[in-house]
């Protein structure tokens, strides 16, 4: 099959599962323990602490290792608000966001009394700074909002809103999840006060995600008196995965300015294909400018998304109806509505994703096999 999911999951590189390997042979002993293996063990989780950070500026006493990405997000979250509710208990976020941290601020609403504004999304599926900036009031305390969105790629900006709120208490999170070690993210010079991040979007292991809270910046642990992890998450840590993430990270981030201009080329060669054969029943999301060439988000008009993706699967590629989380919810993308559209047409919703190891053939055959299906289609709503 070809496999166009890679914004769900990545197969684990080489060198990663290498490195993993490796340490779970060498670094098998407890992180915490006293003794000369302990040591080893905690020597290797900090040394990937420091290169992780590193990637994106950050400190590594800020970085908090965790389950996944949406452990990261909820407890980064969590975390945020709830230390600093005595200020104020609203927050705000953006429709479009991932299920996790959508369902985080309704966990935090309905069990904590906060009061949440979703902010809606333009035509090119980023947020308005102008919507933030009327949403920002006097007890804000936290604001949320995603660098790239997963299902249609669009990047939000989040220098500028940084800037927006540089004059205001309130904390910024950014889920990266899809933009660790694929765009810049220099939270530091943008004003971001934690980030959450995952490793097996970057073929790392599955099972892993990180939550960077700048030092300086006040949080509040999900559970009490926990020893691991700066109190942030308890558990022991998992040493061979958290090399096994730096060591896919690096990889990636070396390769990031190459990586990048590639898969540009894929994106730009798969559209142009679809266009050329389907112009009048398909419509690409997002800015093709202010969108990450990872993620190529359409709408098939006048077909459910699903049965796309299926037809697609039946004939050897593998794409989505958008995030893998919510994907057995059957509901319409969230996305879509956010972006404002009708939950019809945001049915019509599909997501292919692209990788540095997708072939320029494996994108033309994808291409054909899409206009196939549409055609297919249209041709059996005729008769």
């Amino acid at each position: 099959m070809i496999y166009l999911d890679y914004a769900a999951t990545t197969p684990m590189t080489p060198a990663a599962m290498d490195a993993y390997r490796q340490a779970a042979e060498t670094y098998f002993a407890n992180s915490n323990s006293l003794h000369d293996e302990g040591s080893n063990a905690s020597g290797a989780l900090e040394g990937s602490r420091k290169l992780l950070a590193s990637i994106f500026g950050g400190s590594p006493s800020g970085l908090h290792f965790t389950g996944s990405g949406s452990e990261a997000a909820f407890l980064a979250i969590y975390g945020l608000a709830m230390a600093n509710r005595e200020k104020g208990r609203h927050i705000i976020t953006s429709q479009a966001e991932h299920s996790c941290v959508r369902n985080s601020f309704n966990w935090l609403k309905e069990h904590h009394g906060f009061d949440v504004s979703m902010i809606s999304s333009t035509e090119n599926g980023s947020i308005s700074l102008e919507e933030l900036k009327k949403e920002l009031r006097s007890d804000t305390v936290l604001v949320s909002i995603q660098h790239v969105n997963s299902e249609t790629g669009a990047i939000n900006p989040l220098k500028e809103i940084g800037e927006l709120l540089s004059d205001h208490p309130a904390t910024f999170h950014s889920d990266c999840v899809q933009s660790f070690c694929k765009l810049n993210i220099r939270p530091a010079e943008w004003g971001i006060d934690a980030i959450s991040l995952s490793a097996h979007k970057i073929h790392g292991p599955k099972g892993l995600g990180a939550a960077y809270i700048h030092p300086r910046t006040r949080w509040q642990p999900f559970i009490p008196e926990t020893n691991q992890e700066h109190g942030f998450r308890p558990g022991t840590p998992d040493v061979p995965g958290v090399v096994s993430f730096a060591a896919a990270a690096r990889e990636q981030d070396q390769k990031r300015e190459e990586n990048f201009n590639y898969v540009h080329k894929l994106k730009q060669q798969f559209v142009g294909q679809v266009l050329n054969q389907c112009h009048d029943c398909i419509q690409f999301e997002g800015d093709p400018d202010k969108s990450s060439p990872y993620i190529c988000g359409l709408r098939v008009q006048g077909m459910e998304g699903q049965f796309a993706m299926l037809q697609c699967s039946q004939k050897g590629v593998g794409v989505s109806t958008g995030s893998a989380c919510q994907i057995n919810e059957q509901k319409p993308s969230a996305t879509m509505l956010a972006m404002g559209y009708d939950p019809e047409e945001a049915k019509q919703f599909i997501r292919l994703s692209f990788d540095p190891a997708t072939t320029t053939g494996e994108i033309s055959r994808a291409a054909e096999v899409l206009t196939d299906v549409l055609k297919s289609h249209l041709e059996h709503v005729k008769m």
